[in-house]
């Protein structure tokens, strides 16, 4: 969709968007709960939001700023999702889609950005060999970090998981599995390359040779996500995240670092 065609969609949708309004000139506020322990993407420092995707709907928010009024709270992932489910939050960012999984969440917005999944693991400890159905050289389960609350793994870690052949970890953010990895206190760590890689230059320290990257389990599209929960009341729901994501679209189509 080219410029033009996304300024006209949003002044059409301005033209319907007084059955929500009504004759109120204050902007509606609408708080968006994010992550706060999931750099260089979404975080807090000192309890103030941060990140790629937080600049990214800033921008999309000056162009709703007539109609709405947009704030973040950053909490733990975890807390941030049961929020959601029991309808006290609007919004969340940023999951990735999980339909079945998260039947409390939608829709879904535009994408913001494609993630690619990845296992980091200590240079001594292979994969393959379970993948395979081969002989593990080692005796016990290998140990798996993920931050919690996170959903990442595929069928392949989940038949591990159930033979424990693999035992998972929940850490609460990136920086503290990637302290265990250093550590050796976990074999293995699966999150975003790109988190991992900024997260990593926090240890100067650190031989970043004595990790290899031993596999890619997906590419996942970040969103922000909707309560579906029914103890939620959100009139102006549709209106906005039609909105949104139209100003979405264009800040994305006039920021290069915000496309894939």
């Amino acid at each position: 969709m080219n410029k033009l065609r996304l300024v006209i969609a949003l002044l059409i949708s301005a033209i319907f968007s007084a059955q929500v309004h009504g004759t109120s000139d204050s902007p509606i506020k609408v708080k968006i709960i994010v992550d706060e322990a999931y750099p260089p993407y979404s975080y807090a420092i000192n309890g103030q939001p941060r990140g790629i995707y937080i600049e990214m709907i800033k921008k999309a928010s000056q162009l709703l700023i007539d109609e709405y009024q947009i704030e973040f709270e950053s909490m733990p992932w975890k807390r941030a999702l049961k929020e959601i489910e029991l309808g006290h939050a609007f919004a969340i960012l940023p999951p990735y889609i999980h339909r079945q999984a998260r039947p409390y969440i939608g829709p879904y917005s535009v994408s913001l950005l494609t993630e690619r999944v990845v296992a980091v693991c200590n240079k001594h400890i292979s994969l393959k060999p379970l993948f395979q159905g081969k002989k593990a050289l080692q005796s016990k389960p290998l140990n798996i970090g993920i931050n919690a609350g996170y959903l990442m793994f595929t069928d392949k870690y989940k038949k591990l998981i159930a033979e424990e052949k693999i035992k998972v970890w929940e850490n609460k953010s990136t920086y503290a599995n990637l302290h265990k990895l250093i550590d050796g206190k976990i074999d293995c760590y699966v999150n975003d390359s790109r988190a991992i890689e900024h997260n990593l230059a926090k240890f100067p320290e650190v031989d970043i040779s004595n990790f290899n990257e031993e596999d890619e389990l997906s590419r996942q599209t970040a969103h922000i996500g909707f309560s579906n929960s029914p103890h939620g009341n959100f009139p102006y729901k549709s209106d906005f995240i039609n909105k949104l994501n139209l100003a979405i679209g264009m800040v994305k189509e006039q920021h290069k670092k915000y496309q894939d």
